[in-house]
């Protein structure tokens, strides 16, 4: 239930050059940070489920960091989900074409 109290969940707009760069540094120091962890934790996981581990964490920090969002900013809790739901799976559609290199 909507309530005229409650901010809208941001948009999908074309984002300035400059906001897109500070996200895409953002993206990137943190997936090394998770790969760095990863490397001096990660033999404690069994090798079977160690991806599930990490992604289940990345996830996790995303939805709580975005659910502080959506307090602070009062958004509407059930579009601004759509909207990250929606956005998440854009983005996993577009890296899941990408080539995969040996690591």
């Amino acid at each position: 239930m909507k309530s005229s109290l409650l901010s809208p969940p941001p948009h999908s707009a074309v984002l300035p050059l400059d906001d897109v760069s500070a996200g895409r540094r953002l993206t990137e120091g943190l997936l090394a940070v998770a790969a760095e962890h990863f490397r001096e934790c990660g033999t404690s996981i069994p090798t079977t489920r160690r991806d599930a581990v990490v992604v289940a964490a990345l996830v996790t920090t995303l939805a709580s960091f975005a659910a502080a969002v959506a307090r602070a900013h009062r958004f509407d809790v059930e579009g601004y989900k759509d909207f990250l739901v929606g956005y998440v799976g854009r983005a996993f559609e577009v890296e899941s074409q990408r080539p995969v290199y040996d690591q």
